[in-house]
């Protein structure tokens, strides 16, 4: 019984892909029958180069515009696309930036979230992007990747995406975390594309940079998850509930929180501040910093 126990243990660490993963890492692995790799660029880019294996995937195929904010594609088209990558249960999938702008990596964790909040689970994302992966000399090509295409149905977990009414009805209820910069949160600079200054009544500041050093690479995660645990006082398997703009920035603290420090229950509020703060009945606070308290 314990050898089949063990067995199952292998299995499953064998199976479970690190949410971070190095060039080393990808490298040793890139032949990997359940591997995908997703390069996030535009087609000119990914046909210049990108990391053998590696197909191509643009953010305008997981988000589309609804009045003045973003939000995910209808689960009939990212069905499609996720079927398009030949990703499905087993798939192991890494995905990167050639990252040119923060931006750049931002839509990596667009799909991070995208691919969690329809049943894809074993995701990771390519620590520093394409610009890590020439940094250590490591081969490139130019040759496009297709794969067989999957049958999976998408699984959608709604306890990861929030809309403005259940924003509305958890405020100073659950933990809030706004991935702008500090200043957009104060309301002391304007955020373009939003109309009223400030930040969600209740929420807490933690732009989503302060996790990556210049070089779009992770800081330590222990010193990341004391700061989280001590600093915000959030529990692990308690709700928290993180926004931004409009919904880019906070998919990286999406990532960080469910993903690198393993985080239970963490909620996007996709449309974010290009809803929120161009509504006129929905509660703000300005010129202060916020602590959740209950």
């Amino acid at each position: 019984m314990k050898k089949i126990i063990f067995s199952l243990l292998l299995a499953l660490s064998a199976f479970a892909i690190e949410p971070s993963v190095t060039p080393q890492w990808l490298n040793k692995h890139i032949d990997d029958v359940n591997l995908r790799i997703i390069e996030v660029s535009t087609s000119d880019s990914y046909s210049r180069e990108h990391i053998k294996n590696a197909q191509n995937t643009d953010i305008g195929q997981w988000r589309i515009k609804e009045g003045t904010f973003f939000v995910v594609r209808p689960n009939a088209v990212i069905e499609k696309e996720i079927q398009r990558l030949g990703i499905d249960e087993k798939s192991e999938v890494v995905l990167y930036a050639p990252i040119s702008t923060p931006k750049d990596l931002l839509k990596a964790s667009y799909i991070f979230w995208a691919l969690n909040y329809h049943g894809i689970t074993n995701v990771a994302i390519l620590d520093g992007g394409l610009n890590q992966w020439k940094k250590e000399s490591l081969p490139l090509s130019n040759t496009q990747t297709t794969a067989h295409t999957s049958n999976y149905k998408v699984k959608i977990n709604k306890a990861l995406l929030a809309d403005k009414a259940y924003v509305m009805q958890h405020l100073h209820k659950i933990p809030m975390i706004d991935a702008r910069p500090s200043d957009n949160y104060l309301g002391i600079t304007p955020t373009d594309t939003v109309q009223r200054d400030g930040h969600i009544q209740g929420a807490m500041s933690y732009s989503w940079n302060y996790s990556i050093n210049p070089e779009y690479l992770l800081k330590d995660t222990k010193k990341l998850a004391k700061l989280f645990a001590e600093g915000y006082n959030l529990d692990k398997n308690k709700e928290v509930l993180v926004y931004c703009t409009g919904g880019l920035e906070t998919s990286y603290n999406y990532y960080i929180l469910s993903g690198v420090l393993g985080y239970k229950n963490v909620r996007l509020y996709d449309a974010s501040m290009k809803e929120w703060g161009n509504s006129d009945e929905t509660p703000m606070s300005i010129y202060k910093y916020e602590v959740f308290t209950k």
